[in-house]
């Protein structure tokens, strides 16, 4: 049997269903490592800034979400992809739009927290690991321009 090749990814401003983001979520491992219950993954929905979740052939293949005052700060969290859907471009290309959506709103800062196996994807992206009495990343971009 040939494997099937996805279809066009599709990548919308909005968020996933529950049902979608608490998949993606538990193919992170996070739940368990972070003891999130469905209440909590629920109340990301109240509290998110922006979405952007992408599909391929009607199915959730990934997700990143904007914590933002809308001015200032903006951190990037939970840039998922489904194990099966990773090294297409889907993260880059979540990342990309997050980015996106923080320049034409004139953010002046974005940070984001990533786990020390996925740093390398976000420096090459433009983000630094900033020094020990500053931890976290932040993107390079919005450091020198603003």
């Amino acid at each position: 049997m040939k494997d099937m090749v996805p279809s066009e990814t599709v990548y919308k401003e909005s968020p996933p269903t529950w049902q979608e983001y608490s998949q993606l979520f538990s193919s992170t491992g996070w739940m368990q490592i972070l003891k999130i219950s469905e209440n909590d993954l629920k109340r990301v929905f109240e509290n998110t800034w922006y979405w952007i979740t992408a599909y391929q052939d009607g199915k959730i293949a990934g997700v990143g979400r904007l914590l933002s005052d809308g001015t200032l700060y903006a951190l990037i969290c939970d840039i998922i992809v489904m194990p099966d859907r990773q090294n297409m471009g889907i993260g880059t290309e979540i990342l990309t739009r997050l980015v996106k959506k923080c320049r034409k709103s004139n953010i002046r800062r974005v940070w984001l927290f990533a786990a020390p196996e996925k740093a390398r994807f976000y420096e090459k992206h433009g983000f630094f690991i900033r020094p020990s009495e500053a931890p976290g990343m932040q993107l390079r971009e919005f450091e020198l321009t603003k």
